[in-house]
């Protein structure tokens, strides 16, 4: 009689810690610094903490949320200005005089789920716009004399390098905010 009791009392302590871990598994906590995407099998359907630049923190949809777990996973996405370092590279002015230049650029991922179809990850996003940093970067620069590079003339071709990085960017669910030069 005892034997039976403590069984049945062994299985529904059982069940009631497997229904206790599977609701902790179900809640997701988001920061206001991150977004969320969530993808169930393979292809995203939701976006917790979407990056609305017009609404200030604290009213974006932050906190607790819940999820499926096991069918749901969830990749999470920094809000917050990401950048990407251009190795130093030799650039050729127009008037044959050679520089080494280092920059990098900073952005923002504006499409969660674009960046999450063609990237997968930031880390991603920031290996795939390396090399079209260095290439625009050495494109604008290669059109300009090297005296250009100390006038104002310099504020329009960091432009034009943002805006041909930015036309990139938007490939993969980001907006290129500034593009500076570090050293020259």
């Amino acid at each position: 009689m005892l034997a039976d009791i403590w069984n049945d009392h062994k299985v529904s302590i059982t069940a009631l810690c497997a229904l206790a871990l599977a609701a902790l598994a179900s809640v997701v906590v988001v920061p206001e610094t991150q977004q969320a995407v969530v993808v169930r099998v393979g292809e995203p359907v939701r976006v917790i903490n979407r990056f609305q630049p017009d609404i200030e923190f604290g009213k974006t949809g932050a906190g607790l949320s819940f999820r499926i777990p096991i069918f749901e996973q969830l990749e999470r996405i920094d809000k917050r200005l990401l950048t990407v370092d251009m190795e130093p590279q030799l650039v050729l002015f127009t008037d044959q005089l050679r520089l080494e230049v280092d920059a990098y650029a900073r952005f923002l991922i504006i499409d969660p789920v674009k960046m999450v179809r063609t990237a997968g990850t930031t880390e991603r996003v920031e290996q795939q716009l390396k090399p079209i940093l260095t290439s625009v970067l050495r494109q604008e620069l290669g059109k300009r004399t090297f005296q250009s590079l100390l006038t104002a003339d310099r504020g329009a071709a960091m432009l034009n390098i943002r805006d041909g990085l930015d036309l990139a960017a938007r490939e993969y669910g980001a907006q290129v905010i500034d593009v500076r030069i570090k050293r020259a």
